[in-house]
C-alpha cells in the first residue's frame, strides 16, 4: 500500500535558480579578490613545459579537450545522440569532469597566487574576468547537481556556461600563446649595441616597466621565473630590441608603453649585462 501512494519528489520552483546563481557571484568574486594583488617574483613551477606561461597554456588545453568530452558526453547522457547509451558513459562523464578541473589547478595557482588580476590590454582584462568566471560557473553547476530536481533545462544551460566561459579562458590565453610562438619562430637577426644607447637609462627603463618580475637578471636584481632567464639566454642587443617591439613567445609587445629611445636602451642594457655576474 505504501508503494501505491510514494510520489515522486517535487521539482523546485525556478525560484531555486537563486541558489547556484548566488554561488557563481561568491565563486567568482573569491578568485578575483584572492587575485587582487601585484604579480610575486617566486613560487612558480614549470613542471616539463619550458616556462610557466607554456604549462598554463598546456593545462589550460587538456581542460579544453576534457571538456568538449564532457560536452559529447552529456549530449549521449540527454539521448540527444543517435546510439544507445552504454553504462559506461555517466562513469565516464563525472572522472572527465573531475580531471577537468584538476587541470585548471596549475593555471589557477600561477593566475590567481602569482600572476594576479591584470589588465594592461583588452584582452588580459578579459582573460582575468573569464579566469574568475569558470570558478563561478564550476560552484553553480556543483550546486545544481546536489540539490537535484532543478527545472530540466537548468543543468545543461549550467554545463553551456561552464563549457563557453572554459573556451574563452583558452581562446584568450593558450591560443594567443600558440599564435605567438608562431609569429616568433623567426630569429630576430644580431647586431652590435649601437654608441648612442644609454645602458644606463635601460637600467631604470628595466625596472619602471617591471621586466624583473617575469626575468631573472642579475645585474638589475631581477629573479622572475615566469619568462627566459636573461642571463641563461644572454640574448643580443638585436633580439631584445625586437622582443620589447613586437612580443612574442608569451611576451607582450612594449612599443605602445615604451619610446623607441627606451626601447633601445633597455635592449643595451640586457644584451651588455645579460650573464655578466
Amino acid at each position: 500500500m505504501a508503494e501505491l501512494t510514494a510520489t515522486t519528489p517535487q521539482q523546485r520552483s525556478y525560484r531555486w535558480v537563486a541558489a547556484p546563481l548566488l554561488a557563481f557571484a561568491l565563486a567568482a568574486l573569491t578568485a578575483g579578490l584572492l587575485a587582487h594583488h601585484e604579480p610575486r617574483a617566486k613560487g612558480y613551477f614549470r613542471l616539463f613545459f619550458s616556462d610557466p606561461l607554456h604549462l598554463k597554456a598546456g593545462f589550460a588545453t587538456a581542460a579544453v579537450v576534457l571538456a568538449c568530452f564532457q560536452l559529447f558526453t552529456a549530449a549521449w547522457i540527454f539521448r540527444k545522440l543517435p546510439w544507445p547509451k552504454p553504462a559506461w558513459i555517466n562513469p565516464a562523464h563525472r572522472w572527465s569532469g573531475r580531471l577537468a578541473f584538476a587541470c585548471t589547478l596549475p593555471v589557477a595557482y600561477h593566475c590567481i597566487f602569482k600572476l594576479g588580476f591584470r589588465d594592461p590590454s583588452n584582452r588580459v582584462l578579459a582573460h582575468s574576468l573569464l579566469g574568475c568566471a569558470v570558478y563561478g560557473a564550476f560552484a553553480s553547476k556543483v550546486t545544481i547537481v546536489r540539490l537535484h530536481r532543478f527545472p530540466r533545462p537548468v543543468l545543461p544551460l549550467a554545463g553551456g556556461l561552464l563549457f563557453a566561459v572554459l573556451i574563452g579562458v583558452w581562446y584568450t590565453s593558450a591560443l594567443w600563446l600558440y599564435r605567438q610562438n608562431t609569429a616568433a619562430a623567426a630569429p630576430a637577426k644580431s647586431s652590435p649595441i649601437p654608441s648612442n644607447a644609454n645602458a644606463t637609462a635601460g637600467a631604470k627603463v628595466f625596472k619602471t616597466a617591471a621586466c624583473g618580475s617575469c626575468h631573472t637578471l642579475k645585474a638589475a636584481g631581477a629573479d622572475g621565473q615566469i619568462g627566459p632567464n636573461l642571463d641563461t639566454v644572454r640574448p643580443s642587443f638585436g633580439t631584445v630590441r625586437a622582443k620589447v617591439e613586437q612580443g612574442g613567445g608569451g611576451m607582450p609587445s612594449f612599443s605602445g608603453q615604451l619610446s623607441a629611445e627606451q626601447i633601445r636602451d633597455v635592449a643595451a642594457f640586457v644584451a651588455k649585462n645579460a650573464g655578466t655576474r
